[in-house]
């Protein structure tokens, strides 16, 4: 067999093979296309996460636009973002106030639904951003039906209250239309204070932390500590309020977001100035670098100082407050019981009518209803701008 014969038979014999390996290579080609993308994604991130807990690298956070998608579509929890339930859902609180006012809804569901839309109209995302900042876990809807459930129970009290004492004393209808005005609005004006009261408190407990909190995130970030297992220091410790942000915070990151952002949404909820601070140098440092432990420090030293200055504008303050206390809790109700014994002489009530509205039935409408809750509204103030 010559060597040419030769060849053309081993080709013959080869070129089976030859077609096959170009049929494997094609699939191989192909191959990467059908590759699990999802499952190598969540890999990467696992490692991602590891390495960020440990303080090896810190996480990159996403644009703007794709932090504002992450937040509308991650649910961070209850303390992170306001409820969204409706009104009926209240009856499935474990409260058993909260579940009457839920039942008391559903029995006059129209009118209370109308009130609230009304109210949440102009003041819904006032109202939002004080729950969110109090950690108060009810949807605006929700507060304002407890809000309108607890006005308008109160309101049938008094009315009931203020039928009784017609009968009874010929009490003035004029003073009773006062009083069926005034305690609603009272009430109500009192339920709107409790969410920017409560945040307001949560600010001045952090405040309070805040100073000690920075130091100890400086010796550690100083010592080499990582960011995370630094705020896994703090959120351990015994710092109020403010572990328990920096938990909420580190179970954000555990559910995906980046650092930056747990860290952003945190700062946009609080009414604290220091924390605000605190967390805008702690993102721009994870970001851009920087010596953050000096930072910390100079923080620490201008928060402790600013709350230097609230205690001593507070106590300035009290002394107002002392005059006013005196004028609710002595003068007023001595000026009336003066005047409601002038009003009473018939020489005084031929000559000048206008004493004629200081009788006894205004006397026990101050004792009991106007000077109780000024001095409740005092204390409240009292409590609410204690930054202690």
């Amino acid at each position: 067999m010559s060597e040419a014969d030769r060849l053309k038979k081993l080709f013959k014999k080869e070129a089976p093979a030859t077609k096959e390996t170009k049929r494997k290579e094609t699939q191989l080609a192909e191959a990467p296309e059908e590759v699990d993308v999802d499952t190598i994604s969540k890999i990467v991130n696992r490692m991602k996460d590891k390495y960020v807990k440990e303080g090896i690298m810190k996480r990159d956070g996403p644009s703007p636009e794709k932090a504002t998608k992450l937040r509308d579509m991650i649910d961070y929890g209850p303390s992170v973002k306001v409820n969204e339930g409706s009104a009926r859902e209240l009856v499935l609180f474990e409260s058993p106030l909260v579940r009457f006012f839920g039942k008391f809804y559903m029995k006059l569901q129209s009118p209370i639904q109308s009130m609230s839309n009304l109210i949440y109209k102009y003041f819904g995302r006032k109202i939002e951003t004080d729950l969110q900042a109090a950690e108060m876990n009810y949807s605006v809807e929700q507060y304002l039906t407890m809000a309108l459930s607890a006005t308008i129970i109160l309101w049938l009290a008094v009315l009931a209250l203020l039928f009784i004492l017609i009968i009874a004393t010929q009490l003035d209808m004029l003073l009773a239309l006062l009083a069926l005005v005034i305690v609603p609005f009272l009430c109500f004006g009192v339920a709107m204070i409790i969410p920017s009261s409560t945040a307001n408190k949560l600010a001045a407990e952090i405040d309070r932390e805040l100073p000690f909190a920075l130091r100890h995130m400086s010796i550690e970030i100083r010592a080499g500590v990582g960011i995370f297992k630094t705020m896994e220091s703090i959120a351990s410790a015994d710092y109020g309020a403010l572990s328990n942000g920096f938990r909420n915070v580190l179970l954000n990151i555990e559910k995906g977001m980046p650092t930056e952002d747990a860290l952003d949404m945190w700062g946009e909820r609080t009414k604290s100035d220091g924390l605000r601070r605190m967390i805008s140098h702690l993102v721009r440092a994870m970001r851009t670098g920087g010596n953050l432990s000096d930072i910390m420090i100079t923080i620490a030293e201008d928060v402790a100082f600013e709350r230097r200055m609230r205690i001593a504008d507070f106590a300035e303050k009290l002394n107002l407050m002392s005059l006013f206390l005196m004028m609710t809790s002595i003068v007023l109700p001595v000026l009336i019981t003066i005047l409601t014994v002038i009003g009473s002489s018939p020489s005084i009530k031929q000559y000048l009518s206008t004493f004629t509205m200081f009788n006894v039935q205004f006397l026990m409408l101050v004792y009991f209803l106007i000077c109780p809750a000024l001095l409740f509204l005092f204390i409240y103030f009292i409590k609410s701008s204690d930054p202690g």
